[in-house]
């Protein structure tokens, strides 16, 4: 039974690994991840609070008591009859506002699960968005690093049939096949990063076997986050925190309403066997709130309200303080970036060309046809490191406003 249930689940997760595509876009995934066991999780913490809604509007329940007594000895001074039979309906009625509290608090704690729900959601396209945007810089790099290895093969054939000429010495050759080993462990160490960052989205999934490619390049997802809105009044984090003030504003309320109590109408008859006779009996039964007065539930609800007060004051002030924080890096990153495009990406392009001429004609070593490749090959990789710090910088802006 436990082998069959094992491959049962090992179906089930490859037919869902099998609808997910092997390549996806960025609005892709964030439509992919909604399905998350995260956003499932908290989808059901929603559920219970709906349950917990309809238990709040829930009239009390009537209570029922019958009883029979019977003669035990002694004169009958109770009743002259062979048996009495007594019947009780007790009726609570909470005639104070109590259910109505109820009812606001768990609407208040509903609303407020479902801005978790929202904010879970968020940060679930949050952390997709980030490693997607991760996922494509190593891609890139892996392209980087594979042209690189071909151009470290191709100047490794250069220097063979140089030194095969005699023009080039056995050091030159030693030196060119060192490089070639470097760079072949340099790209498959940008595989396995690649590997990882396409593990790591699966992981948001629950998708193990899936291992998604990105569509599209950095460039083009900068240009799809280009001008990322800037406010606070839509952060998902924020308005849990607002909700969770009123929910506590809501209990406060419901802790005040509790203090009074809730009188039950009783509606009874008595009757008699051998002779019969019977009676009938309404009356009104309430608790007496002297001993307990319950103003210490409502005294730990307003320091609850008091307390998620304060914590959603504290949120916003981080929250604002995250928000210039991303702002100023924004603008130092977009500047970086465009100064480095401006002074290094637009003429590195150009120096392993004029190394390898160089080299060719006998003017050049190969040392510095060497360094050229390595220089053109960290600028590549220093522009992409620049260009994905901004996109993140756009990524946490977007998830700040609650626009992503």
């Amino acid at each position: 039974m436990r082998r069959f249930s094992a491959a049962a689940l090992a179906l089930v997760a490859g037919t869902a690994v099998a609808q997910l595509p092997p390549q996806v876009s960025f609005d892709e995934l964030m439509s992919i991840v909604e399905r998350s066991p995260r956003v499932a999780a908290s989808q059901r913490d929603a559920d219970v609070a709906r349950a917990e809604r309809a238990a709040a509007g829930a009239l009390p329940n009537p209570n029922l008591s019958l009883g029979r007594s019977r003669p035990a000895g002694g004169e009958r001074t109770i009743f002259d009859a062979r048996s009495q039979d007594q019947a009780l309906l007790e009726l609570p009625l909470p005639v104070f506002g109590q259910r109505g509290a109820r009812m606001d608090a768990a609407d208040a704690q509903l609303r407020r699960a479902q801005s978790q729900t929202r904010l879970t959601l968020a940060e679930t396209r949050r952390l997709a968005g980030l490693a997607f945007t991760r996922l494509a810089a190593a891609q890139q790099a892996f392209a980087a690093r594979r042209a690189a290895l071909a151009d470290v093969e191709r100047i490794r054939g250069l220097v063979a049939g140089r030194q095969q000429s005699g023009v080039a010495s056995r050091y030159d050759l030693a030196r060119a096949d060192a490089e070639l080993a470097l760079a072949r462990l340099g790209a498959e160490r940008a595989l396995t990063d690649l590997g990882e960052h396409s593990a790591a989205i699966a992981a948001l999934v629950d998708a193990p076997g899936w291992r998604p490619a990105p569509a599209g390049t950095l460039e083009e997802l900068r240009e799809q986050l280009r001008e990322p809105p800037g406010e606070l009044a839509g952060n998902p984090a924020l308005r849990v925190a607002r909700e969770e003030t009123l929910a506590a504003e809501a209990r406060i309320e419901l802790a005040h309403r509790e203090r009074f109590p809730v009188p039950a109408l009783q509606l009874g008859r008595t009757w008699t066997n051998g002779p019969f006779g019977s009676a009938n009996f309404i009356g009104v039964a309430s608790e007496i709130p002297i001993l307990d007065t319950r103003r210490a539930l409502e005294d730990r609800a307003r320091a609850e309200h008091g307390a998620t007060r304060e914590r959603e004051r504290a949120l916003q002030a981080l929250l604002e303080a995250e928000l210039r924080r991303q702002r100023e890096a924004l603008a130092l990153r977009s500047e970086a970036l465009a100064r480095f495009e401006r002074d290094v990406s637009a003429r590195h392009g150009a120096f392993l060309e004029m190394a390898e001429s160089a080299y060719r004609l006998g003017r050049g070593t190969l040392f510095e046809l060497l360094d050229a490749r390595r220089t053109q090959l960290d600028a590549a990789l220093a522009r992409l490191e620049l260009l994905a710090a901004l996109v993140e910088s756009e990524l946490e802006l977007r998830a700040l406003s609650g626009a992503l």
